[in-house]
Order: structure tokens, then sequence, then C-alpha cells
């Protein structure tokens, strides 16, 4: 089921049973993001709880903006749930490409400035998936966008998982070069 425009003027009107519609949603794909990371189950429903908790407080003014998704705002918020709590728990943690680069996507909710800087970094992002080959751009589509997992993108692409996982390397690696391009080129 995809939660559409309806569901979430629901939920900022205080409608408890669209707030569960949206919860059975996205709960197994929330608790699942945190379980692969911190491999306890008890921390990931604590984690899943707190992004939960995140989002509903967010969802009083939230927005949608032009090149996001529902889904993209949600797992952003989710994302930035899991690395505070590695940060607070494990100290300083180097995060895998997949992670650093996908903080791009983050649109962050209460500072304008940082707000700004993200939609710069998104308007970079959208024009250089336009000049990576095809299956490079269907790979980030899927992962980042979509928010399936590499199983899933296995299954689709008829491709085994660890294709999937050098095809996104490989996919990230050639958005980067063309961002920080672009980068070189307005200096």
């Amino acid at each position: 089921m995809e939660i559409g425009a309806e569901i979430i003027e629901r939920i900022k009107n205080g409608d408890g049973e669209a707030f569960r519609i949206f919860y059975r949603e996205y709960f197994p794909k929330i608790y699942n993001y945190a379980y692969r990371r911190v491999k306890v189950k008890e921390t990931a429903e604590d984690l899943t709880e707190e992004t939960f908790f995140k989002v509903f407080k967010a969802f009083r003014t939230f927005q949608l903006k032009e090149g996001f998704t529902l889904d993209m705002w949600i797992y952003a918020v989710e994302r930035n749930v899991v690395r505070d709590w590695f940060r607070k728990n494990v100290g300083f943690k180097i995060l895998p490409l997949e992670e650093r680069f996908d903080s791009a996507f983050t649109p962050l909710l209460n500072d304008p400035y940082s707000t700004a800087e993200n939609e710069l970094v998104g308007n970079y992002v959208k024009s250089s998936l336009k000049e990576i080959p095809e299956r490079y751009r269907r790979i980030i589509e899927l992962r980042f966008f979509k928010g399936k997992h590499i199983k899933e993108i296995a299954l689709e692409l008829k491709k085994s998982e660890g294709a999937v996982k050098v095809l996104q390397f490989r996919a990230l690696k050639a958005l980067k070069e063309k961002i920080e391009e672009k980068l070189r080129n307005e200096q």
C-alpha cells in the first residue's frame, strides 16, 4: 500500500486510525533497517520507536518538497536516528560509502540553512544522475529512492546479491565523481 496525501493530512489532523495505517506500512521496513544496522532486537525496537516518534512529531509541519518522496524523508529520519545511536554508543564510526553518500538525501527538519544547503546538494545529485549510465541510475533509484533492500533488487534485476552490491558501489562512485566534477567546474 502506498501512503498518499490523504493519509498524511489525516495524520496531521490527529486521526489515530490514519497513523495506525501508516505505522503498519512502515514498521517492518524501519525495524528491518535498524536491525540490520545494530543486530540487537531490543535496540532495533528502541530505534524504530524513536524514528516513529520523530516522524509523528514532524508530521504537524510536514511539507514534502519537490523531488523528494515520503519514503525518502522517513528513511532519512531513521538513518539519522541510527547514526546518532552509533555516535552515542559506539563513538566515532566511519560509515560505509552508502551511508555517507545517503546523507546527501536527508531533508533536515528544523534548520533552514542546512535545508537550503541540502536542497543544493539534491540539485547536484539530480542533475548528475542524468549523466551516469542507466544501469547505475536504476540501482540508485531502487535502493535509495524506493528504499528497496539488496535482496529485493537482486530478485527484481535477476542478479546475485553480490552483483547488486558491486553495481551499487560503482553507481555511487560514478555519481560521486559527477557531483565532484560539477563542483570543480563551478569554482
